[in-house]
C-alpha cells in the first residue's frame, strides 16, 4: 500500500542541527492510504533507522578516549534461516533476487547486500554492461545484509523542507531520492512546498532470511561469525609474520588465524607499505589466539577472521602502540583510506566496522580524489545515516580508535 507521508513543520533535520535531529525523529508523522501502485516484483531494502536515533552524521572528533577492546557484531544473517542455504551461495545464506528500482545502480544495489559488484556480476552472467542495468530487472544476489521488504511512500514538502533532509531522515542519499522521482523533479534545490515525492523506504526483514523456528534448543555458535558451508571450521592455525620492520603486533600470542586471513593480511600490509614508504608502521591488534575459540573481552576474534587495525595518526602519533587518542587535528586521513583500501582490495573482505564520523572523512577524501560513485555507494555505508546498514564499511560501537576488519570465510 502506498502510504502518504506529512512531517510536522520544522521536521527535517538540517545540517549540523543535532538538537533538531533529535527532535524530528521524535516528530509524528500522519499517514493516510492513497492509491496503491502496482509492484514490480519482491522488494529489498536494509535496516531503518531507531526512532531515537538523529538522522544525521555523527561528529568527526571521536568522543571515546580509548576502544582497545572494541568489539563488533556477529554476521547480520542468523546461521540457520527459514528458507535454506542456496549451493551457489556456498550453502552459507538463502539466495535472494534483488528486482532494480528507479534510479538504482550496480554500485548501490552491490552496498544494499553488502557484497561487492564482482558478487553481482559473477552471479548474473546475463549482466554484460554493468553500467546499463533497467528498471523490473531482476539480480540474483548473496547477502551479507539481510534483504528489507520495500515500502513505497509519498512524502509532502512542507515549507523550509530540502531534499538532503528528506533523503536523511528516510536513509537515502540525495542521489537515491533523486533518481525515485523518475526525472519529475525538475532542480532539486528549489522544493515547492506541497510537492509530492514517491520514496521507497524500508520495511522489516524478509521472512526468508529471519532465524529458523527453532525445533528444539539450539547449540550456541562459538565463533561469532558467520561459520563455512561444509560445517567443518578453518583453522586457526597460522601466526602473523612477527619479524616485519613495517608491522607492529600488539599481542603476538593473539596473532593467529586462518591461513587464507593471514595472508590476506600481509597482502593488505605491503600494499600499503609499498605507497608510504617511511609510514608508520601498521599497528595490528587483536586476530584470535591459536586454535581459535573464546577470546574475553572481546564477542567475535573467535575463528581467525577478524583483526582490528590502528588508524594511521599524524606526527609522534603514528607511533602510539595503543588504540587511543584518535583526533580530528591527528588524523591521518589519506594514509587511513590508503590502508582500509588495501585490505578492500584483497576482494577476501566481508564488512570493515569503524566509526561513523571517520567514515565521513574518508568517504569525503576519496570522493574528492576521484573515487567514483558506483564506488563509493558499494562501499561505505555514510551518508545514509548510521542505522541503515549499507557497504563494506559499516559503523559500530567502539571503534573511534582503530578499525576491525573481518574477512570472509
Amino acid at each position: 500500500m502506498l502510504l502518504t507521508t506529512r512531517r510536522t513543520r520544522g521536521c527535517v533535520p538540517r545540517p549540523n542541527a543535532w538538537l533538531v535531529g533529535l527532535f524530528c525523529a521524535l516528530c509524528p508523522v500522519v499517514a493516510t492510504a492513497a492509491t496503491p501502485k502496482p509492484s514490480g516484483g519482491p522488494a529489498t531494502r536494509t535496516p531503518e533507522r531507531t526512532a531515537t536515533e538523529p538522522a544525521l552524521a555523527a561528529a568527526p572528533v571521536p568522543v571515546t578516549a580509548d576502544d582497545e577492546h572494541g568489539d563488533a557484531p556477529g554476521s547480520e544473517i542468523p546461521e540457520k534461516t527459514r528458507a535454506p542455504a542456496h549451493a551457489d551461495c556456498n550453502h552459507r545464506v538463502p539466495m535472494w533476487e534483488h528486482v532494480v528500482d528507479a534510479g538504482e545502480h550496480l554500485g548501490g544495489i552491490a552496498g544494499r547486500y553488502g557484497v561487492r559488484r564482482a558478487d553481482l556480476l559473477a552471479l548474473n552472467p546475463t549482466v554484460t554492461n554493468p553500467d546499463k542495468i533497467r528498471v523490473g530487472q531482476r539480480l540474483r544476489v548473496c547477502p551479507s545484509i539481510a534483504p528489507r521488504v520495500r515500502k513505497a511512500i509519498e512524502v509532502v514538502v512542507e515549507p523550509g523542507d530540502t531534499v538532503g533532509g528528506i533523503a536523511l531522515a528516510h536513509g537515502l542519499t540525495v542521489e537515491e531520492l533523486v533518481g525515485m522521482q523518475r526525472g519529475k523533479l525538475g532542480d532539486p534545490n528549489k522544493l515547492a512546498a506541497g510537492a509530492r515525492l514517491q520514496l521507497v523506504t524500508d520495511g522489516g526483514i524478509v521472512p526468508d532470511f529471519l532465524p529458523a523456528e527453532q525445533q528444539s534448543k539450539p547449540k550456541a555458535s562459538r565463533t561469532g561469525t558467520r561459520r563455512p558451508a561444509s560445517g567443518s571450521r578453518p583453522q586457526v592455525s597460522a601466526q602473523l609474520r612477527l619479524d616485519a620492520t613495517h608491522l607492529f603486533v600488539k599481542r603476538p600470542n593473539l596473532a593467529w588465524g586462518t591461513g587464507k586471513t593471514i595472508r590476506a593480511i600481509e597482502r593488505a600490509v605491503e600494499q600499503y607499505r609499498k605507497r608510504h614508504r617511511g609510514a608508520p608502521r601498521v599497528h595490528v591488534g587483536d586476530i584470535s589466539k591459536r586454535g581459535g575459540g573464546t577470546l574475553y573481552p572481546h564477542l567475535s576474534h573467535r575463528s581467525g577472521l577478524d583483526v582490528d587495525v590502528g588508524y594511521v595518526l599524524l606526527g609522534a602519533d603514528g607511533h602510539r602502540t595503543r588504540f587511543s587518542g584518535v583526533t580530528h587535528d591527528n588524523f591521518d586521513v589519506a594514509r587511513s583510506w590508503s590502508l582500509v583500501k588495501a585490505f578492500i582490495d584483497t576482494g577476501t573482505v566481508e564488512v570493515i566496522f569503524m566509526d561513523y564520523g571517520l567514515q565521513k572523512l574518508l568517504y569525503e577524501y576519496a570522493e574528492e580524489h576521484g573515487v567514483g560513485r558506483d564506488d563509493l555507494d558499494e562501499l561505505f555505508q555514510y551518508p545514509r545515516g548510521r542505522g541503515r546498514s549499507h557497504g563494506i564499511i559499516r559503523h559500530w560501537r567502539s571503534h573511534a580508535h582503530h578499525f576491525h576488519v573481518r574477512f570472509r570465510p
